[in-house]
């Protein structure tokens, strides 16, 4: 492996890691454990493989052939839904029937995570092919771009488990594969045939989406049913033996890891 394949690897990789932490910070009454966001992060890393394979034929000649927005319609449509696929299916396929999948801000946890996998390994490709400087700027507009998409896709996918109502599910693809398209159209048209114009509506797309986001996830926060209990007053609450988390000190059962609690008063304490 040569020494820019290395750096492009190493520089993606800890901008992906930044930008986890971010978020994983929104995630205050009920942490998912490590293990199942980079499980979510790697099986993202992993999607890229066919997503490559699925998108090649359409982007052959591109962008040699003076793209339009008509001509491009079908393409972007389609790289869109295919990487929002893969991102879903590495959520899908990993963490999704796991106990600790039990509010709504895990889905959007999850898939900013998958999210995140994806776009640090397709960050390699665009620095080992167009340079560093590519790499540099898409570790604002794409990993986030990335996040936001799929984070929404999340809210929604999060909403269609715990209430299973399927309907939430292609609210979610709809919304993130409309927003990555017209980002994606926008931006890259708007680049080719350097419009000023183009790339407005590709940015205000971007920063639509960012802000839908801390929406969502504003409102995951307000509805978790783990909120409860870090905004009792310490005398109330206590320590799972098992898990180590916060509960009521009125619980028989942990609601984090679903252990019985012993009933022993010194065992109360607690939070400041």
């Amino acid at each position: 492996m040569g020494g820019p394949v290395i750096l492009a690897l190493a520089f993606s990789l800890l901008v992906a890691l930044f930008w986890l932490k971010k978020f994983r910070k929104m995630d205050k009454f009920e942490k998912e454990p490590e293990r199942s966001v980079y499980k979510a992060f790697f099986a993202g890393v992993l999607g890229t493989v066919p997503s490559v394979i699925l998108e090649a034929p359409f982007l052959v000649g591109f962008p040699s052939q003076s793209p339009n927005l008509e001509g491009l319609f079908l393409p972007f449509l389609w790289i869109a839904m295919v990487e929002e696929f893969f991102k879903y299916a590495a959520v899908r396929l990993t963490v999704y029937r796991s106990h600790e999948f039990n509010e709504v801000m895990d889905g959007m946890i999850y898939m900013i995570s998958a999210a995140l996998g994806f776009a640090a390994t397709e960050n390699v490709g665009y620095m080992v092919g167009f340079g560093f400087s590519v790499g540099l700027l898409r570790a604002v507009l794409s990993y986030l771009g990335h996040v936001s998409f799929s984070a929404i896709l999340g809210y929604y996918l999060a909403k269609s488990k715990l209430e299973s109502r399927g309907d939430w599910l292609w609210i979610g693809f709809a919304l993130a594969i409309s927003l990555h398209w017209l980002y994606n159209s926008f931006l890259v048209i708007g680049t080719v045939k350097r419009s000023g114009g183009l790339l407005l509506l590709g940015l205000m797309v971007w920063v639509f989406a960012l802000v839908f986001t801390f929406v969502l996830l504003k409102r995951a926060q307000a509805v978790s049913p783990f909120r409860a209990t870090h905004i009792l007053p310490k005398r109330l609450t206590r320590l799972c033996q098992s898990c180590g988390k916060t509960v009521s000190s009125r619980a028989l059962i942990c609601h984090h890891c679903g252990e019985p609690l012993a009933i022993d008063e010194e065992e109360i304490t607690l939070r400041a």
